[in-house]
C-alpha cells in the first residue's frame, strides 16, 4: 500500500521503496493484454493463447448447415446451403482461409470441386464439411473420382456417405488413408463435429500497473526483470493530471536496474503509472518481469477518527448545550500550511449550518491540534449531526481525503413519537414505475411508537396525481380503521384506474402532529388494461450455464412460454409459465442451462423466444443469449 493509513491496494511498503509492485496484487488493480502471471515463479511473462478450430457438418435431418468456426467466429459466409464448403488451414495457428462453397444448385459444382481439389499441391491442409443433402456429389463417374481425390487427403469415411448423412474432415494432400481428422454421422444421429486447438505464445503484450498517487516530489524507480536474448521489456511512464488527463512521458532509461524520475513535475502530475511492453524474441521466448519499486516524497496527510473525537452526550433536550472535542493530525511527512477546519450541524432534512470555523496556519509532520466547542440546541428538534470537515476548501494535496471528514450524531428530543408510513399494492411492495392492477387494493399503514391513540381521519391524507382523495366523497373506495397497536391507522383504497401513469402521495401524522415524512411517501406506478410484454432480458448474459429470464407484464396473461433454440433454429428447451405463477410487472424465470434431455449445453450463441398468450392475443419477443464456460 502507499504510505501509512488508507485502504489496501495491490502494492505495499517495505524498507526500500515508498511503493512496490510485485507478486502481491489484486487482478482488478491492473490491466493486462496477452501477459500472464506465473504464480509458481512469481513472475510475469507473455501468455499462451489457444486457437480453437471447429468444423461442423449437419445433414438435412440434423440441421442442414455447414460451419467452419475459428475462435468462435464463423468463416462460412452462409452456412445454410446444399453442398460442400472447404477452407485451407494454416499449419502454424489453425487459421482458416480461402473459404470456398460448392452449392449444388448453382450447377457443375461437382466438377468444380473435383478440379479445385485436383489442383492443390501435396502437403496442403484442407478442411471439408458438407451441408444438407451433399451425398449427391458422390454419384456417377465424377463422384467416384471425387471420392478418390478426397481419399488422397487421408479420408476413411468418404465411401460411407449416404443420403442426408453428416461428415467433415481435416486432411493433408498426399497423406495415407486414415490419417485425416474425420467425423461421420448417419442421418438422424446428430451433427459431425471436429474440435481442435493449438497453444501459441503471444509475440507481444503489455501490463498497466496501478496508479501511484499523490507526491510532492518524484524521485526514482527500480526494476527487477530478466531478458532472453533478443526479447525486450519497455517501461513507459505516464503522468496523470488533476483533471485526469493522461500524458505519456516516454520510456524510462534505466542504468542497470534503476532510473531517475526527477524529470516528472509533481505539481503537474499528481499521479503516475507504468505501462510495461513485452516483446518475445524470434524463438518465441518471453522476457520476464518481476517487480517495480518507486520512491517519492508524499504530501501531508491530515486526519481524524473515532478514537480522537468525542461529544458530551448523544441525546439532549431542546435548549441544552452539547460539547464537541476532536484532534486534527498530520500523519504525513510534509508540513500542511494554511488550511481551514469547519464544523457544520446537519439536520434531518439534509440542510446544514456552520457553527465553527478556524484557519490553521501550519501543522507539521506528526503534529496534532485540539479543537473544542459548545453548541446550544435551542434551534430545533430531531436528529442532528456534527460534521467535522478538515481542509474544507481543499487547499492541501493529500494521499487520502476520506479521513478528513467525520460525523457525530446526536438527538434533540421533545417528543420521541415519530410515526412511519407503509404502502402496499395487493399485498406487495412495488418499485417506482411498476405496473399494477386496474382494480388494486392499496393499503396505507401508519405506525407510531407513542402511547397516544390515533382517531382522526386527517392522520392520513392521500393525493393521486396531485388530486386530493377525500374520505367524505370517496367512501365507496376508501375506508379507514384504527387500532391500539401498530399499525394504528390502516387506510384501504380500492380505486378503478384507467390506463396511464400515476403518482400516489401520502402524508401521515400522529396525535401530536408529528409528521412521518415532511415530503410525504410517494409511489409511482402504471396501469394498462392491455396485456403487454416488456423489457425482455436474461441475466447473466453471457452465462456459464444458469440464467434468469426476466420480463415485465402490464396485465396477467393466460400463459407465458419461453422457447430456447440453437443458432441453427433447433428447439432445445421449452418452459411454460401459467398465469398462476405470473405477477404484475417484474417476473423472473430460472433456467438451469440444460436442454430437454437434461444435457448441459455447449458454448455458443443461442436464441430464445418469449411468447405471451392472452385470449386471442399473442406477443413474441426474440433475444440472444451466450453460454461461455
Amino acid at each position: 500500500e502507499q504510505y501509512e493509513g488508507g485502504a489496501t491496494f495491490s502494492f505495499y511498503n517495505d524498507m526500500s521503496y515508498r511503493w512496490l509492485f510485485n507478486k502481491s496484487f489484486k487482478t482488478g488493480d491492473i490491466i493486462e493484454n496477452k501477459v500472464t502471471f506465473d504464480s509458481s515463479t512469481s513472475k510475469w511473462k507473455l501468455a499462451n493463447k489457444s486457437n480453437i478450430l471447429k468444423i461442423t457438418s449437419a445433414g438435412f435431418n440434423d440441421g442442414f448447415f455447414a460451419s467452419i468456426q475459428y475462435n468462435l467466429i464463423e468463416f462460412v459466409p452462409n452456412t445454410f446451403f446444399r453442398g460442400i464448403a472447404t477452407a485451407y488451414i494454416d499449419k502454424f495457428d489453425l487459421h482458416p482461409y480461402n473459404i470456398k462453397i460448392f452449392n449444388y444448385y448453382l450447377g457443375q459444382q461437382k466438377d468444380s470441386l473435383l478440379a479445385y481439389l485436383d489442383t492443390m499441391q501435396t502437403g496442403t491442409v484442407l478442411a471439408i464439411t458438407g451441408a444438407d443433402e451433399f451425398s449427391v456429389y458422390f454419384g456417377g463417374t465424377v463422384g467416384d473420382s471425387l471420392k478418390q481425390i478426397i481419399k488422397s487427403f487421408g479420408s476413411t469415411f468418404v465411401d460411407s456417405i449416404g443420403w442426408r448423412d453428416s461428415w467433415c474432415m481435416i486432411g493433408i494432400k498426399g497423406d495415407p488413408i486414415g490419417s485425416a481428422q474425420e467425423v461421420f454421422s448417419k442421418s438422424f444421429t446428430g451433427t459431425a463435429t471436429i474440435d481442435t486447438s493449438k497453444e501459441l505464445l503471444a509475440t507481444n503484450g503489455y501490463i498497466q500497473l496501478p496508479q501511484i498517487k499523490n507526491s510532492v516530489k518524484w524521485q526514482s524507480v527500480f526494476k527487477s526483470d530478466s531478458l532472453a536474448a533478443g526479447s525486450r521489456l519497455d517501461y513507459f511512464v505516464r503522468g496523470i493530471k488533476s483533471d485526469n488527463k493522461i500524458d505519456t512521458l516516454g520510456t524510462v532509461s534505466f542504468i542497470g536496474d534503476s532510473a531517475s524520475l526527477s524529470f516528472i513535475d509533481a505539481e503537474i502530475y499528481l499521479q503516475i503509472d507504468f505501462v510495461i511492453n513485452f516483446t518475445a524474441n524470434n524463438s518465441l521466448e518471453s522476457p520476464i518481469f518481476k517487480s517495480l519499486g518507486v520512491n517519492f516524497i508524499p504530501p501531508p496527510e491530515l486526519a481524524t477518527n473515532y478514537q480522537v473525537v468525542s461529544s458530551t452526550a448523544d441525546t439532549v433536550l431542546i435548549g441544552e448545550d452539547i460539547g464537541l472535542s476532536f484532534y486534527v493530525y498530520n500523519v504525513g511527512e510534509s508540513k500542511a500550511d494554511s488550511f481551514k477546519v469547519k464544523v457544520d450541524v446537519g439536520n434531518d432534512d439534509n440542510s446544514s449550518n456552520t457553527i465553527f470555523e478556524q484557519v490553521v496556519d501550519s501543522l507539521g509532520s506528526n503534529e496534532r491540534k485540539l479543537f473544542t466547542l459548545t453548541f446550544n440546541t435551542s434551534t430545533g428538534l430531531g436528529a442532528k449531526t456534527f460534521m467535522i470537515d478538515i481542509d474544507s476548501d481543499k487547499q492541501i494535496r493529500e494521499l487520502y481525503e476520506d479521513n478528513n471528514f467525520y460525523t457525530v450524531t446526536f438527538y434533540i428530543k421533545q417528543d420521541t413519537s415519530i410515526p412511519s408510513l407503509n404502502i402496499s399494492f395487493d399485498g406487495a411492495d412495488i418499485l417506482d414505475g411498476d405496473y399494477i392492477s386496474p382494480n388494486p387494493e392499496i393499503k396505507i399503514e401508519l405506525s407510531d411508537e407513542s402511547l397516544l391513540p390515533i382517531s382522526d381521519t386527517s392522520a392520513i391524507t392521500i393525493f393521486l396525481n396531485d388530486d386530493p382523495i377525500y374520505y367524505a366523497i370517496n367512501q365507496s373506495v376508501l375506508s379507514i380503521s384504527f387500532n391500539e397497536e401498530n399499525p394504528k391507522a390502516i387506510v384501504t383504497y380500492t380505486p378503478e384506474l384507467k390506463d396511464g401513469d400515476y403518482i400516489l402521495k401520502v402524508f401521515g401524522k400522529n396525535s401530536l402532529d408529528n409528521i412521518a415524512d415532511s415530503s410525504g411517501l410517494e409511489k409511482q406506478f402504471r396501469v394498462s388494461n392491455e396485456v403487454k410484454l416488456l423489457e425482455v432480458y436474461n441475466y447473466p448474459n453471457p452465462t456459464s450455464g444458469e440464467t434468469y429470464f426476466t420480463f415485465k407484464l402490464s396485465q396477467i396473461p393466460d400463459e407465458v412460454e419461453i422457447k430456447i433454440y440453437t443458432i441453427a433454429g433447433r428447439l432445445i428447451k421449452e418452459i411454460n409459465i401459467p398465469s398462476t405463477d405470473l405477477k404484475y410487472d417484474f417476473n423472473k424465470v430460472y433456467w438451469d442451462g440444460r436442454d430437454e434431455d437434461g444435457d448441459i449445453l455447449g458454448n455458443g450463441v443461442y436464441l430464445y423466444k418469449v411468447i405471451l398468450t392472452a385470449g386471442e392475443k399473442t406477443e413474441k419477443v426474440i433475444q440472444k443469449l451466450a453460454i461461455v464456460r
